[in-house]
């Protein structure tokens, strides 16, 4: 360490509440470890610092061990939003956190894809319990995992939120539409959505999916491929009451229904496939942090 360096620490050790201030932005991790030793640091410099994104993780784990802050919640918060701060940190101070500012760090691309999943399985585990008026904000908002959770919601105006929530996909609906647990009235209400019936993804799923309308379910055989109308054909989960009417439409469309179904392919995106991959591993990595501690 360079002797001006020396000297800016010691000072920054020792600066004055009038003085602080000009240290806080500094660019040396080493000024900013002697900073957090300064007893007459207030709240308010500690999150200037925390909200830095370019300072190693040791620096945010002192702030978390420093018994100053212990229960500062701006300072728990910006922890936790920090994509800098140690997996052991994020999940401890999660614990603490409102449940909308928990959504709000599921929705962050900056924050870790193994710490975003966590966040999610918190928030899961609060839902059952949660208002109704707070369980309807997270469906107009919500993201991944909390808004799969939500679309299992016994409440039809909460899962009318969510299917006109900005965040969801068709993946999302294709795996609710795929659970044996998922209410009768949600896949009717996904199936008479202007948006979402006209989906060949979603129309497919629910003609395979026995609580689907009948009259609907017919009415998407005919908006179907060829292709997919094979399948369904030769799926034996199909529901029985389907499938003569799948049987009826190959014919219509000059199609042999015994022809064999070649598998198709489904592209998942970048993004979907590192959320799968972080699922796997999440366990794993949370379980090795908490026998750290």
């Amino acid at each position: 360490m360079s002797e001006s360096e020396e000297t800016r620490s010691l000072q920054a050790a020792a600066a004055s509440e009038e003085t602080i201030a000009g240290y806080l932005h500094d660019p040396s991790p080493r000024i900013i470890r002697a900073l957090l030793e300064n007893r007459r640091l207030a709240e308010e410099d500690v999150l200037i610092i925390v909200k830095r994104k370019n300072l190693p993780s040791d620096i945010l784990e002192r702030v978390f061990k420093d018994k100053r802050w212990a229960e500062s919640y701006p300072v728990r918060l910006a922890l936790a939003r920090n994509p800098r701060a140690p997996l052991s940190v994020s999940l401890t101070v999660a614990r603490y956190l409102r449940i909308f500012d928990l959504e709000e760090i599921t929705r962050s691309h900056f924050i870790p894809p193994v710490f975003r999943h966590k966040v999610e399985m918190l928030i899961n585990e609060r839902v059952l319990t949660m208002p109704l008026g707070n369980r309807k904000t997270l469906a107009r908002k919500a993201a991944r995992g909390v808004l799969l959770k939500l679309l299992l919601d016994a409440d039809t105006e909460v899962v009318k939120l969510c299917l006109n929530n900005p965040h969801i996909t068709e993946g999302h609906l294709f795996k609710v539409i795929s659970r044996t647990d998922t209410r009768a009235d949600t896949i009717r209400m996904i199936a008479e959505h202007p948006n979402w019936s006209s989906r060949s993804l979603i129309r497919f799923s629910l003609a395979r999916n026995a609580n689907t309308p009948l009259s609907l379910s017919v009415r998407f055989l005919s908006e179907l491929k060829g292709l997919e109308l094979r399948e369904l054909h030769a799926d034996p989960s199909v529901p029985v009451t389907i499938r003569p009417f799948i049987h009826r439409e190959l014919l219509a469309r000059g199609e042999e229904p015994t022809l064999d179904v070649k598998e198709q392919v489904f592209e998942i995106d970048e993004e979907e496939m590192a959320e799968l991959e972080a699922e796997e591993t999440m366990p794993e990595i949370v379980e090795e942090e908490e026998e750290k501690k």
